[in-house]
């Protein structure tokens, strides 16, 4: 019996470049059955070498923080028998639910991957990861717990809270419900790697491993 997406709870989807939001988050989204999700940020920082050993007995390294950096995200869990939409198939409002096999998901995932940012229905260019929050995009704290968008945002607007100094901040997710928080953009970027193992004990559920790169795609 295949997982509906509409009555399962998720907490981490794909989206392709054809996702629109009117549509909702079960249109033209794959999700993901996480068992780990690791997040890796790495600072670039370039640094020159200044020889001040011997007037001063100590090397001196001058580092330019110029704000480059390289955001990663290592997922890892299974994909079981999936109920998907597609903006393709069916009508407006009544999109057609396909109830596609593990290994049909894993497929369409793959051929994803090794497609183009042309191929809209192909290629993913968010990932989503809908974690708690009870402090929202001001410092208020929430009437209760909602889930939003993970981010690399920081809250506060433009030289406000902490974003201090900066006059062109990324928006924080915002929504002072969960419906407006569904809504709300994950994280652009793309899918480095994909693999999955299939089992021949249990070809119902497949194991699997992902990097997404944070990244601002063209076209």
């Amino acid at each position: 019996m295949p997982i509906d997406v509409a009555s399962t709870e998720h907490f981490v989807f794909l989206k392709t470049n054809a996702y629109e939001s009117a549509n909702g988050i079960n249109v033209d989204t794959i999700p993901l059955k996480c068992e780990t999700v690791t997040i890796n940020v790495a600072r670039e920082i370039p640094t020159i070498k200044v020889p001040t050993g011997i007037p001063r007995g100590e090397s001196t390294t001058i580092a330019i923080d110029l704000g480059m950096g390289t955001k990663t995200i290592t997922l890892g869990g299974i994909i079981t028998n999936t109920t998907i939409k597609r903006s393709h198939t069916g009508s407006t409002g009544n999109y057609t639910s396909l109830n596609m096999t593990a290994i049909e998901t894993a497929q369409l995932i793959a051929s994803g991957v090794d497609s183009s940012a042309l191929a809209k229905y192909q290629n993913f260019n968010e990932l989503v990861l809908m974690v708690d929050s009870n402090i929202d995009e001001d410092y208020v704290e929430r009437a209760s717990v909602l889930r939003m968008p993970f981010s690399f945002s920081s809250r506060g607007g433009a030289l406000e809270k902490d974003n201090s100094r900066v006059p062109l901040p990324k928006d924080f997710p915002t929504g002072a419900n969960q419906t407006t928080l569904d809504n709300e953009t994950g994280i652009g970027g793309f899918i480095e790697s994909f693999d999955f193992t299939i089992d021949g004990n249990d070809p119902t559920v497949i194991s699997f491993n992902m990097t997404f790169r944070v990244a601002t795609t063209f076209p």
